[in-house]
């Protein structure tokens, strides 16, 4: 459910930012802005985004002199730090959410030591960190240490972390998701790990040899679906430079929102997690399909000035 809500907060993000782009009105820069909001507070993979409102809310003021674009941009990087005081007054820790060591330690750096030294020495290493870290006598010396064992783990095998996190960015947009379509049809789950887990250790060969053909089949033939989806995207992107320049700009918000959060999933990329900003992706994939009507450089040439009464509306 809370997917949803955040993919309804996306696209209200991607419609007022449209609009901005397009008017220069504030009203959509505020939209802009409480959308990133509703975003961080369903999901703590958005929150850094705050940063990114505040710098571009400064840009945009330093080149319209009208300060009301530095506050607007402010909004969401004051309710982070809220947000962090509040957690630093129930847990002596400063922090906006403990996931971020969570993953830090089970799927970032468990995975580096899973791929260098096998499952064996993975479940050994991360059962030694939950034991360090579980005599400390408070939550931020706690945390402290997981942050800085999982650090060491993935400073220590650079090259390693890199493809993993590369395969976790791709995995995020091509992942057939095996794991939802067992969920959904309520099917045995399979023995073992998932597949993309099978994949970093070099097993995934294996692991389909186990696969009913049935469900191999069907995951074939998503896969395909997805790998088409992702080219005609990308074609999309391209074509939408000779559009009007709400869509030729939009399609940058659109590119930067899809890496964003590739970039910050990175090791645990999977299909479930490209819901949130899945209409982003079909949006471009849809401008992929067209022939060509509304796309042309005329259409860009013949947009609509904005006045400077509206710009201040």
């Amino acid at each position: 459910m809370s997917e949803m809500l955040l993919q309804t907060a996306v696209v209200v993000m991607i419609a007022t930012g449209l609009g901005f782009i397009r008017t220069q009105r504030k009203q959509y820069f505020a939209g802009v802005a409480g959308a990133t909001i509703v975003a961080l507070l369903l999901k703590p993979v958005f929150y850094p985004l705050a940063c990114v409102i505040a710098g571009l809310g400064m840009w945009l003021a330093s080149r319209g002199r009208r300060l009301d674009f530095v506050f607007i941009g402010l909004i969401p990087l004051v309710v982070v730090v809220l947000y962090m005081g509040w957690n630093k007054e129930r847990t002596g820790y400063f922090h906006f959410s403990s996931i971020a060591e969570i993953n830090l330690l089970h799927y970032n750096a468990a995975g580096v030591v899973r791929q260098a030294e096998g499952p064996a020495a993975e479940e050994k290493w991360v059962a030694s960190v939950l034991q360090e870290a579980n005599k400390q006598p408070d939550f931020a010396t706690r945390q402290h240490v997981i942050r800085t064992r999982a650090g060491a783990a993935l400073w220590a095998h650079p090259a390693v972390y890199a493809r993993q996190h590369l395969q976790g960015m791709a995995a995020l947009f091509l992942d057939p998701g095996r794991f939802d379509i067992t969920q959904f049809l309520r099917l045995e789950p399979s023995n073992g790990s998932g597949l993309l887990a099978q994949a970093q250790t070099g097993g995934l060969l294996q692991a389909l040899c186990h696969m009913p053909s049935a469900m191999l089949s069907l995951l074939g033939w998503v896969l395909l679906a997805n790998v088409v989806r992702l080219v005609l995207a990308a074609r999309g992107f391209l074509r939408l430079k000779h559009s009007e320049p709400g869509l030729r700009y939009g399609r940058w918000i659109a590119l930067g929102l899809l890496l964003y959060v590739a970039l910050l999933t990175g090791p645990l990329g999977a299909a479930r997690f490209l819901v949130p900003v899945w209409p982003l992706l079909l949006g471009l994939a849809l401008m992929g399909l067209q022939k060509g009507a509304g796309l042309d450089e005329s259409g860009a040439d013949e947009a609509t000035p904005v006045s400077e009464d509206q710009r201040q509306s």
